[in-house]
């Protein structure tokens, strides 16, 4: 049986930075995977991954956390 597979709009792909490659979709065990059909960038995530928890974020390593301070204009 083939996935119905559904691209992200407006989605980067990490690994090559094209716009709008990504696709999702479940395999046969429940797993949600994405794939640049550019690259071949693949991640998977657990279907009961809650954000915040360390599942969620697989495929980030501590490298590629950046902190953004987010600065109101008005205040300047």
């Amino acid at each position: 049986m083939t996935a119905l597979r559904r691209f992200i709009a407006g989605a980067v792909c990490p690994a090559c930075d094209k716009t709008d490659k990504l696709f999702m979709y479940t395999d046969d065990d429940g797993q949600r995977i994405c794939e640049c059909a550019a690259c071949g960038f693949r991640d998977e995530r657990s279907r009961d991954a809650k954000p915040g928890t360390s599942e969620y974020k697989r495929g980030l390593g501590e490298s590629d956390v950046q902190v953004v301070r987010m600065l109101d204009p008005g205040n300047s």
